[in-house]
């Protein structure tokens, strides 16, 4: 695990190519600037559950940022079910952030058990994306086959909202219930 707590560390995300799925355009350039402040260099966007599919299949994100309601342009759970499912294991094991505007403990629940590496509450926190992102590209991630579709085989230990709302643990949701 990255401790982000301890004075003077830091992870380079410079190699780290990042895929932004949103309907809004204003969302995606405010976290295309702060993923350019962390030093990400590749950053990918597509608005559309169409188009992030095509982003994934051709340009190979490392990890893709998915906002959980693509308004009429989609749906990011069933893009992340998709993924999950998807027979090619380049596509199927990609770490995908879920994001949402809703904090609700069945969504949060609903999007770990489709396999997200980990979910992000709306508004972004530049602290949290960065831990986030951080911890996915210093940790090699597991994955497990729950029925036909590929999952973290250790789901996210807790889901952080920045807002007055509680943080949700979910681990041992999921840990004591491995048929999920």
């Amino acid at each position: 695990m990255v401790d982000l707590e301890e004075q003077g560390t830091y992870v380079r995300l410079d190699a780290l190519r990042v895929g932004i799925v949103d309907d809004s355009a204003y969302f995606r350039k405010l976290v295309e600037t702060m993923l350019g402040a962390f030093g990400v260099r590749v950053i990918l966007q597509a608005a559309t559950e169409a188009d992030a599919l095509t982003m994934v299949m051709t340009q190979s994100p490392d990890v893709l940022l998915l906002d959980w309601n693509l308004g009429t342009a989609g749906n990011g759970a069933a893009l992340l079910d998709l993924l999950r499912r998807h027979p090619d294991e380049r596509v199927s094991t990609l770490a995908v952030v879920m994001v949402t505007a809703y904090a609700d403990k069945r969504r949060m629940l609903t999007a770990v058990g489709l396999g997200a590496n980990d979910v992000l509450v709306k508004p972004l926190s530049a602290r949290r994306l960065y831990e986030r992102l951080a911890e996915l590209s210093s940790s090699r991630q597991l994955y497990a086959r729950r029925g036909n579709r590929l999952v973290p085989a250790v789901p996210p230990a807790k889901i952080i909202h920045d807002g007055p709302s509680e943080i949700i643990r979910v681990r041992s949701h999921f840990l004591s219930k491995p048929n999920r």
